[in-house]
């Protein structure tokens, strides 16, 4: 499974890397910093599924956050599988007008938090697989690991 994770924090993007290779046998994640570089990162990997910060940083330019950014990727490509990843209130409130505008589920699965636990992190994946179809089947790597989750 291709990710594209838009963060312009270094140390999230990492965490939520090492999370997604834990919890995915096969799954080449890219990072992107601005919306810019996920723009030019999507077209070149058709990722299945893409997690937005909601702050990308205010001196980018007109796309600037997360919802600004998951309405350019759906106006151009209407069944990308976009995540929301933030703890801010308001920038949730603003992902959810934008998923709300085009027809797309606004809930735990589509929702993150920074903070995630594995368990929570492998049912999100799991629920996305099925409604967007993914190539690979996202499962834990080795049953190790799932102990370890679940412990």
């Amino acid at each position: 499974m291709r990710v594209l994770i838009v963060e312009d924090n270094a140390f999230n993007a990492f965490c939520l890397t090492r999370l997604l290779e834990a919890a995915c046998q096969h799954v080449q994640v890219t990072v992107a910093h601005n919306s810019y570089v996920a723009l030019k990162q999507f077209e070149k990997y058709q990722p299945e599924l893409i997690v937005l910060d909601g702050d990308l940083g205010a001196g980018e330019g007109r796309y600037c956050n997360g919802p600004a950014l998951a309405d350019v990727l759906w106006r151009k490509y209407p069944n990308a599988a976009v995540v929301a990843w933030t703890d801010c209130k308001h920038m949730r409130m603003q992902f959810a007008e934008i998923f709300h505008q085009h027809n797309k589920h606004f809930n735990e699965y589509s929702s993150w938090n920074k903070i995630m636990c594995p368990k929570r992190l492998h049912q999100s994946l799991a629920h996305l697989a099925a409604e967007f179809d993914f190539r690979y089947y996202t499962r834990p790597s080795s049953s190790i690991h799932m102990a370890r989750f679940y412990a």
